[in-house]
């Protein structure tokens, strides 16, 4: 079965592949050194060529078509094993309505129950970056007399261009881009 759609002779593949490998970080260092990560298992994929045949051929296209087409998980079952799968590739040829050759190709879906701890860098870098973060967002300008947008721009960012990016920051308080007031207070993004 693949889904709710029973798959008749000339439809099941006639072997499932099984096996695979580990998904592996591994980074050589100088003197020999080799730290290896192991992210877990890998799945082959299984594939397999088959036909649709007789007058309900265009009806189990379209049912296989449609699954591959939500990109939903659905249950992959033959007599020995039930597995969750993803339809990778699915490609009719189709020739006549009742008769419909094509090839499959079915992803496992693994559930990932644990992740991995972040390292130390990552941590100071998420830390880093929030904290910058907090300071862009705070920054401010008062306009002064002469100033325009792109003034501004060019002092704050070095690039006059950037005008659009503080008028897209202050647009609740800005009714055009060549309209602000000295005193005013401007978001700097």
């Amino acid at each position: 079965m693949l889904g709710d759609l029973i798959l008749k002779t000339t439809e099941k593949p006639d072997f499932v592949q099984h096996g695979g490998g580990q998904m592996l970080a591994i980074n050589t260092f100088p003197g020999g050194n080799v730290s290896i990560q192991n992210f877990g298992s890998t799945y082959r994929e299984i594939s397999w060529d088959g036909w649709f045949e007789g007058v309900e051929a265009m009806d189990r296209m379209y049912k296989i078509g449609n699954m591959r087409q939500k990109g939903n998980p659905v249950i992959f079952r033959t007599e020995m094993y039930s597995q969750l799968v993803v339809i990778k590739e699915f490609t009719p040829d189709h020739r006549t309505n009742f008769f419909i050759p094509f090839s499959i190709t079915l992803e496992r879906v693994v559930q990932i129950t644990k992740q991995t701890p972040k390292e130390a860098v990552d941590k100071v870098a998420e830390a880093i970056k929030a904290e910058t973060e907090v300071q862009e967002e705070q920054q401010s300008y008062i306009v002064k007399a002469g100033d325009t947008l792109s003034k501004i721009a060019k002092n704050h960012y070095g690039d006059a261009n950037a005008w659009d990016k503080i008028y897209q920051a202050n647009q609740d308080s800005l009714q055009s881009p060549h309209k602000i007031q000295i005193g005013q207070e401007l978001k700097l993004p």
